[in-house]
């Protein structure tokens, strides 16, 4: 497959030339006079490395390398400095730049540079398949212990063993909640692994989204309504058909109502939204269906939002002195999104909420 490069310069000579030149060493490449005009380039499409100047008008390298690390961690950054820069682009590399080249750039050397770190990039990959090899495998042997453990349990607490005390039952009852806890870490450990490796296979079927997201919301009703909250609903009907893996659907739901429930206080409100929409595909915007979820909890500081669905966000909607943790939930919601063609995002604000929200494309 061809490598795609994005060069981004204000200097018009030199971008051009760069396009040039790696065109002819069989690159793809697109450029960018600056680092607004990246990003949005990064938004509709990927690209396996940017080659990025630091001096530029609107928006500067620095400036778009920090966004770049933060919202598209898969793509290397090589950057292009003047001699007066040098300091400024060993920061860069402190900062997530892979490599830095000084101008004038040298053709040559710049081809030779940018397939070495390509190279090392697919090597990483090729080790990062055989880890999620090893960790598939190692998961689904926990798994079935696991499930042992919690049918013993059950057979106990069934009395299938004979009576028991009072104080034998509770911790029965208590070993078995962790033990559900635990069955559900390695699933959804087993989900993103699956995920990850690209070996997810869809069951996809024409689904009416309004009469899955009802579904959904019966059983959370019932659980915002424990927790004292209200649970609202604003569900179209008569909606087009998606084509989606109905339990995934409803597990991206689950996922995002678990942490709504989990984050609003008592007397707070959840909303369900499910309603016509449009989508940017391919530069063109397209009918899908847009499914939100807005509580009124904690909300989410800017600086955590573009953590949100990565793997191991520590901090992230954590309260004092609690234990730092994976969610993996968002993650595993966020390729289910993905994998049906749809994108997700989250909205908030400090002390008033939090919105997630994905479409999904309409079955055609």
């Amino acid at each position: 497959m061809t490598e795609k490069i994005l060069v981004v310069d204000d200097e018009d000579t030199l971008r051009l030339t760069l396009q040039a030149r790696l065109r002819l060493a069989g690159f793809e490449v697109e450029v960018a006079a600056d680092g607004k005009e990246a990003l949005e380039k990064l938004k509709q499409d990927s690209f396996d490395a940017v080659l990025l100047d630091i001096i530029m008008p609107r928006m500067n390298g620095i400036e778009a390398l920090d966004q770049i690390s933060r919202l598209h961690a898969k793509t290397e950054v090589i950057m292009l400095t003047g001699f007066a820069d040098f300091a400024t682009a060993i920061d860069c590399l402190k900062r997530g730049a892979k490599d830095y080249l000084v101008k004038p750039i040298e053709p040559n050397e710049l081809v030779t540079r940018l397939k070495a770190l390509l190279r090392a990039k697919a090597s990483e990959r090729k080790l990062q398949a055989l880890q999620q090899e090893y960790n598939s495998i190692f998961l689904h042997d926990l798994h079935g212990p696991l499930t042992t453990i919690d049918s013993t349990l059950d057979h106990f607490l069934e009395g299938k063993s004979g009576a028991l005390s009072k104080e034998q039952n509770f911790l029965l009852k208590y070993a078995g909640e962790l033990s559900n806890k635990v069955v559900k870490r390695v699933k959804d450990m087993i989900d993103l692994s699956l995920f990850e490796a690209g070996v997810v296979k869809l069951e996809c079927k024409p689904v009416d989204v309004a009469t899955l997201a009802e579904t959904v919301c019966v059983r959370y009703d019932i659980l915002a309504r424990g927790k004292e909250l209200k649970f609202r609903k604003s569900i179209e009907h008569n909606l087009p058909q998606i084509n989606c893996d109905f339990d995934k659907i409803v597990q991206a739901f689950d996922n995002i109502l678990d942490n709504a429930i989990k984050f609003t206080s008592e007397e707070g409100s959840i909303t369900v939204s499910v309603s016509k929409a449009k989508m940017d595909v391919e530069k063109k915007k397209v009918d899908c269906i847009q499914c939100s979820i807005k509580d009124t909890g904690e909300g989410i500081s800017p600086d955590e939002l573009p953590l949100v669905f990565q793997k191991y966000i520590g901090q992230l909607m954590k309260k004092p002195r609690e234990p730092k943790s994976t969610k993996l939930g968002l993650v595993i919601t966020k390729y289910i999104v993905e994998a049906h063609g749809g994108r997700i995002w989250v909205e908030s604000e400090v002390g008033k909420g939090t919105t997630f929200s994905f479409t999904l494309p309409i079955a055609k």
